[in-house]
């Protein structure tokens, strides 16, 4: 898959192109029909599949939301859509300017000037200065077909980014897997940490999560990809309280049956369930034996547990 950062001007391409268009937030289940109404189409009509998004949440730089949280990263994206068979990865480098452009003047610039002939998009797809425009404005274009996909529900309720985060926030894990179509994943590096695990003998892995939004304050059980190997794991986000209590939040896997150094590795982490929730011991001693038991009900989980 070929990625390119759109800067208004035609690039390099013959082939005709169809594409679906958003930010992707997750590429839940909801935007799978998308991705899928592409492949068919692409296949159909003989174009170039693509998907076209922005490199940064809209909300996010019009000041609307205080932080920049994404349940994937552009990299997560990337590789869903390279498995998917999609061609090209579009990204529109978003901007104030950008978000004061005219339907008219976006669909120029950034659709008429990418060779697409086809446009996939959601019911309520908008764009354009003030959410303007809609899909029924790219119809009006000679030579633009458009695809409108109806919202996909999920237990009598529309599925979206922001109904997952709610997922996240409350800990329900299985809900966020039905409605993502896959486990939520956090990559990031391994950074050095307190290094009070290795102390009591549950060395941990201090995770750099960046921009992840994390899930609620627990322990998991999570699966660890490292160097294409999978490893049993249990994941703590919070503050740990136990040890005088951190500033931010900290990410740290207790990885079953590995001792390696990974410093400034990468690792994936796959979440299954929630455990339980954040404890501060009184002892060191309340501590190791309530890790003990959680290693047990991990090993537990993924006997009773193919996946």
């Amino acid at each position: 898959m070929k990625i390119i950062h759109l800067d208004g001007y035609q690039w390099n391409i013959n082939e005709p192109i169809v594409s679906a268009i958003g930010y992707f937030d997750g590429l839940h289940v909801g935007h799978m029909e998308l991705v899928k109404e592409v492949l068919s189409v692409s296949k159909r009509k003989g174009y170039k599949s693509a998907l076209m998004t922005f490199d940064h949440q809209p909300s996010y730089i019009l000041g609307y939301s205080k932080e920049e949280k994404y349940l994937s990263s552009m990299l997560d994206r990337k590789n869903i859509l390279e498995q998917m068979g999609i061609d090209y990865l579009l990204i529109i480098d978003f901007s104030k300017e950008v978000a004061r452009l005219s339907p008219g003047t976006f669909i120029e610039k950034y659709i008429i000037n990418s060779h697409i002939k086809h446009i996939v998009c959601g019911f309520d797809f908008r764009f354009g200065y003030q959410n303007q425009g809609d899909a029924y404005d790219i119809q009006n274009y000679q030579g633009i077909d458009v695809t409108i996909i109806d919202e996909v529900i999920y237990d009598n309720e529309k599925i979206s980014s922001s109904r997952i985060r709610q997922y996240l926030d409350l800990g329900r894990i299985s809900y966020v897997t039905e409605l993502l179509g896959r486990r939520y994943t956090i990559t990031g590096k391994v950074i050095k940490g307190r290094q009070i695990g290795r102390t009591i003998g549950f060395k941990t892995a201090n995770i750099e999560y960046n921009n992840y939004y994390l899930p609620q304050r627990g322990v998991y059980v999570v699966k660890a990809y490292i160097h294409d190997q999978v490893y049993m794991g249990m994941c703590n986000i919070g503050l740990n309280p136990t040890f005088s209590e951190l500033s931010h939040m900290s990410l740290e896997v207790n990885i079953l049956d590995f001792d390696e150094d990974i410093y400034g590795e990468y690792v994936k982490v796959e979440f299954y369930a929630k455990m339980r929730g954040e404890k501060t011991f009184d002892n060191r001693d309340g501590l190791i034996k309530q890790l003990t038991s959680d290693q047990q009900y991990t090993r537990k989980y993924f006997a009773e547990n193919i996946d």
